[in-house]
């Protein structure tokens, strides 16, 4: 079933470059929100996704956040370095490296979410709490199925 058509993605009402452009303003607000300029947002990302149980390895975060390997890297390293996120070599297959977030790592997350999501609330002021719900249940639903068609296994979430 076609549910768009060549006229519903002109520029300015194209699905996939209305979600880069949102994803691209809100990073950069939330960061701009975060106390004092603490992390990236990148950086608060990586860490609650890491400590949410949704990624484990540094080849899932930089799966997760569309980023390189390499970037991913140079990523933990700051992270690592800045004593919030640790590596953990496999005692089964030393290539292998899981990821965890250190005491001060959760700690951070606690500390800023209160920011991230007072950014989010800002932008989402004009919209009632059943749109606000239907806009979150439709991405979810997007992602699910943009994830099936593209053959990605779902990344099972853990509410925290």
């Amino acid at each position: 079933m076609a549910v768009f058509n060549v006229e519903d993605c002109a520029a300015s009402r194209a699905p996939g470059r209305m979600l880069r452009r949102l994803d691209k303003i809100m990073s950069a607000y939330v960061e701009s929100r975060i106390n004092g300029g603490e992390l990236s947002y990148q950086q608060w990302v990586a860490l609650k996704v890491v400590r949410d149980g949704l990624v484990a390895t540094a080849g899932d975060l930089a799966r997760e956040l569309g980023i390189t390997t390499g970037a991913t890297t140079r990523l933990i390293d700051v992270l690592e370095t800045r004593k919030l996120l640790a590596r953990d070599r496999s005692g089964e297959d030393r290539r292998v490296v899981g990821l965890r977030t250190t005491d001060l790592g959760s700690a951070t997350v606690e500390k800023l979410k209160g920011d991230v999501v007072s950014a989010w609330n800002e932008v989402m002021a004009p919209f009632s709490q059943t749109e606000a719900n239907a806009f979150v249940e439709m991405l979810a639903r997007i992602l699910a199925e943009a994830e099936r068609v593209a053959g990605i296994p779902p990344i099972v979430e853990n509410d925290q």
